[in-house]
């Protein structure tokens, strides 16, 4: 096999990061890589293993998705199987298990593989009990009202109706497409065919972020205009918001097409200036100390790759 490339990529998320903090993008992107290695630098390592790190809100959110996933599949085997033996049979095993992971520092194997929450990594002091009482109750609900509220409007989709979409966890390259040359990562949470038309759904377990998350579609919508050249009027959208039972479908037209491909193609041109020579083929970053540390502290509360900063924090 040969050497794995670091091939320059975007995707929404990146975006976000690098808006946020060009540090938290350079670990994320280009400090962690190679980490994987026994010959990596410490550092190196240390970001690596950061960059796999979850925190409660990502596990309850995969635990939610997951459950939900696997009761629409089950119904469309005719097993009607409901909530309770979502919650019974993959969400409160998953969450177990990446609990017991991560708590018992099985991640220090491999970070990538087993579960290191940054509420264990960081000791910020939570009440365990208190918070995974929290946390199931919201996937519960979250699980209670797909049943009650979504099922019901997927009950007629065919699986030879639905669109493939890889994920992290499936073999292949992650769901994505080209723009401007570029590899765009876009994975929505379940799209299908009506006809002509195609209809993307991305499931929501936490708060309501109406414009985030709506930009977050859009990016969708192109997926499906550039991989599957299907026309903008027959691409429907929908927000999932799991938890509040609440749907916010949409359509964008062409004017918002190209306001998202207009906030795609700066933000990778922003990013291009990070690198050597602008090469986005070669994807050499410039020295760590010109990608700057966000002036909004508050970002870095919740930044994974904090510990890496500290001594720049005890200097400002």
């Amino acid at each position: 096999m040969g050497e794995l490339k670091n091939v320059f990529s975007w995707s929404f998320s990146a975006g976000d990061d690098f808006d946020q903090c060009r540090r938290r993008h350079y670990w994320k992107k280009y400090g962690s890589w190679g980490g994987w290695n026994k010959s990596a630098s410490e550092d190196t390592k240390k970001a690596y293993m950061l960059k796999n790190m979850q925190n409660r809100w990502s596990l309850m959110g995969h635990a939610a998705e997951m459950s939900i996933m696997w009761m629409l599949k089950e119904h469309q085997k005719n097993n009607n199987v409901n909530s309770d033996d979502a919650w019974n049979q993959k969400a409160r095993p998953f969450l177990t298990q990446r609990w017991n992971e991560s708590t018992n520092g099985l991640w220090k194997q491999n970070p990538k593989k087993f579960c290191l929450l940054s509420e264990h990594y960081y000791d910020k002091q939570v009440d365990e009990k208190k918070v995974k009482q929290a946390i199931a109750q919201q996937i519960k609900n979250c699980i209670k009202q797909f049943e009650e509220t979504i099922l019901p409007r997927l009950s007629d989709i065919e699986i030879n109706q639905e669109v493939k979409i890889i994920t992290a966890d499936m073999p292949g390259d992650v769901e994505h497409f080209t723009f401007e040359g570029v590899k765009i990562y876009a994975i929505p949470d379940y799209a299908y065919r009506i006809g002509d038309q195609i209809h993307i759904h991305d499931w929501k377990a936490g708060k309501i972020k109406i414009e985030q998350h709506r930009l977050q579609l859009s990016l969708y919508a192109l997926w499906a205009v550039v991989k599957y050249q299907v026309k903008l009027e027959n691409i429907f959208l929908y927000i999932e918001y799991l938890n509040e039972a609440k749907v916010f479908p949409f359509q964008i037209n062409e004017n918002d097409l190209e306001n998202v491909k207009e906030r795609v193609g700066e933000s990778i041109g922003e990013m291009t200036e990070y690198l050597i020579e602008y090469d986005r083929e070669e994807n050499n970053p410039l020295p760590i100390e010109e990608w700057e540390i966000t002036s909004d502290r508050s970002n870095c509360f919740f930044c994974n790759f904090k510990e890496l900063c500290k001594t720049e924090f005890s200097d400002n």
